[in-house]
């Protein structure tokens, strides 16, 4: 099966992608491996304030009307889409077995949380560990907690845990934050937060009492100490999700996709869109604007194309 744009993803960008293409005549269609459409916005459970006309909707919520919106107009996207490989030269993906080729095609597959690293961590994310306050906050109340971070995401959790934690500590592998100053200054003067630097954790060890006793190194001076907490905030940051893509397309030391100002990547008729190329400001407006920019370059191509 052919299609003129085969879209990678199905976040705001993807889905933005997928308005755009349909609104500038190009047969098109999301493949997106989650079981829902929404990427990241599914697990923005603040209000998303930025962008424009939903005020006060959280992620979830603006997902949904995104959504809607795509069934208004009957527009196609497949859910749990096993991407079996994906042939840039030939312009070819194997979706679930099934060949699929495009004119174009836009890689929308957006970053995802980094993590620790630590062999124990996977089984114990939803059992103590967390990559969100605003979601998991009550299930700490009166209980200490531990945050490693040192970027807004780390800064804003604190802040919100300490409303309901006795204590929370935050820690972070270097003496410099990336936090907003206004952030900074409330984190380290409340009395219920306490700042370990040049910190990181070697291990993770759940007890009997399902607590977790962290074993923290010291970068600089090689101390260790044993930390006993009930949650673990795991705010590092993001990573962007295209390991499938290495050796393919140019990446930046970070692993994210170089683009031009048309969001084309270092092949032809390959573009990538949102947080999977490192955009200035990380954000669903962002996304979207990005997916409306590939959309109209590749019409733009197609039309010379059918000129020449």
């Amino acid at each position: 099966m052919n299609f003129q744009v085969i879209i990678i993803g199905g976040g705001p960008a993807g889905i933005s992608a997928l308005l755009w293409c349909h609104s500038l005549g190009l047969s098109a269609i999301i493949l997106e491996r989650a079981k829902e459409l929404g990427g990241q916005m599914l697990q923005m459970f603040h209000p998303v304030l930025e962008y424009p006309g939903f005020p006060n909707k959280s992620g979830h919520a603006l997902r949904d009307d995104f959504v809607a919106h795509l069934q208004a107009y009957n527009l196609q996207w497949r859910l749990q889409a096993r991407l079996d490989e994906i042939n840039l030269p030939d312009h070819q993906v194997i979706v679930d077995g099934e060949h699929l080729t495009y004119d174009a095609l836009i890689i929308a597959t957006g970053a995802s949380n980094r993590r620790l690293g630590l062999p124990e961590e996977e089984k114990l994310i939803g059992n103590g560990i967390s990559a969100s306050a605003t979601r998991d906050q009550q299930l700490f109340v009166g209980k200490n907690v531990c945050v490693t971070g040192g970027g807004d995401s780390a800064f804003e959790d604190c802040l919100i845990l300490a409303e309901v934690c006795p204590q929370v500590t935050l820690l972070h592998r270097s003496e410099n934050f990336r936090a907003r100053e206004s952030w900074q200054r409330d984190v380290f003067t409340h009395p219920r937060i306490n700042i370990l630097t040049n910190s990181e954790i070697k291990s993770i060890n759940q007890q009997e009492d399902k607590q977790l006793e962290l074993a923290i190194a010291n970068r600089v001076s090689g101390e260790q100490q044993q930390l006993l907490v009930s949650g673990l905030f795991v705010r590092l940051g993001m990573q962007p999700n295209t390991n499938f893509l290495r050796g393919q397309l140019a990446l930046d030391e970070a692993g994210y996709i170089i683009t031009d100002r048309a969001q084309q990547t270092s092949l032809a008729n390959i573009y990538a869109i949102g947080d999977v190329c490192r955009p200035v400001c990380l954000s669903v407006a962002t996304a979207v604007g990005h997916g409306a920019i590939a959309a109209k370059h590749i019409a733009e191509k197609i039309r010379r194309e059918r000129l020449t």
